[in-house]
Order: structure tokens, then C-alpha cells, then sequence
């Protein structure tokens, strides 16, 4: 078996959790498992800078690709599995991510092939994995499984955790607060995923694969969040392009707008969020039946099956 894994971490939890995963490849004498790291010409930094982070938030949104060093894969090797591993910037894949999926030579690359999605995040993920969903569609390839980890502390103490672990790069517990990120027994609980996904690759048949993913705890919707989710993607692309309306990534021009959102975004998550949390709550109760429809859609890997 040739497993090429395409990922791009800033942080290394996301390498963390490929290597826990994908361990009963790598301990397969008969396989070989090529990881390659997504380079952007663009180096973004980490810890991230203020200002740095929000001014990317347009492009983020909007999935405006960046410009790729040369990518480390071996063409003339055939690969039986793609594995594309990602984190969410702003609600949709990381930019280096979503430049891959738009390179002009990545078709060549994925079409035909099965490809499995790895997912770090904070606690929203699916618009992004929509996202990913279409560009794969496009590009030919076959998504046959899809594995989220999350954080599973509570929202306004994982955003804590998380922009004091962006901008500061302190991941460690803190006051009554828990370390940053993914929890590490679930980062190394991830591999029982593996023994799944090396059991079909190696039979060559993904079918129902994912049914068996979800029920190991690959995926976990909380319909409460996928309804807050869609809201805040709505408000996140209006802002987009308000800011955008100023100029591109490199405009001096738009950075006033930036630094407003730099305030209204933090503002909004500790304000507003238990308010917003409330309604969505009180929402999901009256939408419960066409919430189940699209947790169940997301679980799944069909574009076809769309209950929007």
C-alpha cells in the first residue's frame, strides 16, 4: 500500500494526530506512507501577530488560494490512498489547504484516487469540510472517509485557551484554565481510526467505511453548533467583503477595517455568545427534525444527499 499524506500544521498538533493515526501504516511493513508538509511562498507566522491573523481573515473566507512552493511528492510513484489532513481558519480550511485544492497541478494528483480527510479543530468544522467536499468532487477524487478531532472543553474556555495559545504560543494550563487544543488522550486514542482505515485500504474496499468511522467517534455534530455555524458563516462573508472592498492581502488600504474586526470578533465571542448560544439552543429544539437531516448528511461523504 503507498499512502501519500498532504497536511499543513503550524502548531505540530496536527502532525501529532497524523502520526497516531495513520501508526498501523507506518508499523505495516507492507505499506509506505509518504508525509508531505504544504509549503505557502507566504510564510505565516505562529505565534500569530494581531494583526497578522485578522487581516487574513478575507481570504480565509473566501478561499483566495496563495501562492505554493514546489510540492515534495514523488509523481511517478501511484498512490492506492490520499489522506488530506487540515486545520479551520475562520470557519473553512487553512489557506495553505485551500490553495492546494486550487493549484493547477494538484488534478493530476488526486483524480481517481480515494482520498480520507483528518480534521484538527476547535469545535467547527463542517462548512469547512463542505468546502473540501466540492474541491475534491472537482478534482476528481473519491472522499471515502473523514475523521474530526476536537476540542471538547467549553466554547468560551476553548476561545480562551485557543488565542492565548495563537498569539502568545503558551499551550500549557494556566489559573483554572486547561491546556490548549486537543486533548492528548484524544490525539492518541486517534489510532484505533487507523486499524479501521488500514483494515479497508488493505482490502482495497472503503465501502461502508465511514459508518464504521462514526461509529469509533470519528465524527460528533453537535446540532447546536452546526446551527451557529451556518450564522456566523453568513455574518463572516458579509464582513469578508467589506473589508476586501479596500484592497487585497498586501493593501495597507484595509487595515483600518482589519483592526475594527480585530475588536468586533473577540468582542462578539465573549459578549454575545452566551446570548447567541441561548437562541441557537431554542432554535435547534423547534428545527430538531431538519437539524437531525443535516447532522446525519454531514456524518456522511455524499454530496448527493444535500438536505439544504
Amino acid at each position: 500500500m503507498r499512502i501519500l499524506v498532504l497536511y499543513y500544521s503550524q502548531t505540530g498538533q496536527l502532525r501529532d494526530i497524523i502520526d497516531h493515526c495513520l501508526a498501523p501504516f507506518v508499523s505495516d511493513p507492507l505499506a509506505e506512507v509518504d508525509i508531505v508538509p504544504i509549503v505557502t511562498r507566504h510564510r505565516f507566522p505562529f505565534p500569530w501577530s494581531n494583526l497578522e491573523f485578522f487581516n487574513l481573515f478575507p481570504e480565509s473566507v473566501n478561499g483566495i488560494p496563495f501562492e505554493l512552493e514546489p510540492l515534495g511528492v514523488d509523481r511517478s510513484k501511484d498512490y492506492d490512498l490520499i489522506v488530506l489532513a487540515y486545520t479551520v481558519w475562520f470557519l473553512q480550511p487553512s489557506v495553505p489547504i485551500s490553495s492546494l485544492l486550487q493549484h493547477p497541478n494538484t488534478g493530476q494528483l488526486f483524480k481517481g484516487r480515494p482520498v480520507v480527510t483528518i480534521i484538527g479543530s476547535r469545535n467547527m468544522w463542517v462548512l469547512a469540510q463542505e468546502r473540501v467536499k466540492q474541491h475534491l468532487h472537482r478534482l476528481g477524487a473519491t472522499l471515502v472517509g473523514n475523521i474530526a478531532l476536537t476540542d471538547r472543553n467549553k466554547n468560551l474556555v476553548s476561545i480562551i485557551t485557543i488565542i492565548r495559545w495563537m498569539f502568545h504560543g503558551k499551550k500549557e494550563a494556566f489559573w483554572f484554565f486547561p491546556p490548549a487544543g486537543i486533548l492528548k488522550r484524544d490525539i492518541e486514542g486517534s489510532s484505533r481510526f487507523g486499524e479501521i482505515l488500514h483494515h479497508h485500504a488493505a482490502t482495497g474496499s472503503y465501502q461502508g467505511m465511514q459508518n464504521v468511522l462514526n461509529d469509533a467517534g470519528a465524527v460528533n455534530i453537535n446540532p447546536s453548533l452546526l446551527l451557529l455555524e451556518h450564522r456566523a458563516t453568513k455574518l463572516f462573508r458579509m464582513y469578508a467583503r467589506f473589508i476586501s472592498a479596500k484592497g487585497d492581502f498586501t493593501s495597507v488600504e484595509r487595515l483600518g477595517r482589519v483592526k475594527l474586526l480585530s475588536k468586533l470578533l473577540p468582542l462578539g465571542a465573549f459578549i454575545l455568545s452566551p446570548i447567541t448560544t441561548l437562541s441557537t439552543v431554542i432554535v435547534s429544539i423547534l428545527k430538531k427534525k431538519a437539524l437531525a437531516r443535516q447532522v446525519d448528511y454531514h456524518r456522511k461523504n455524499d454530496l448527493s444527499e444535500n438536505p439544504y
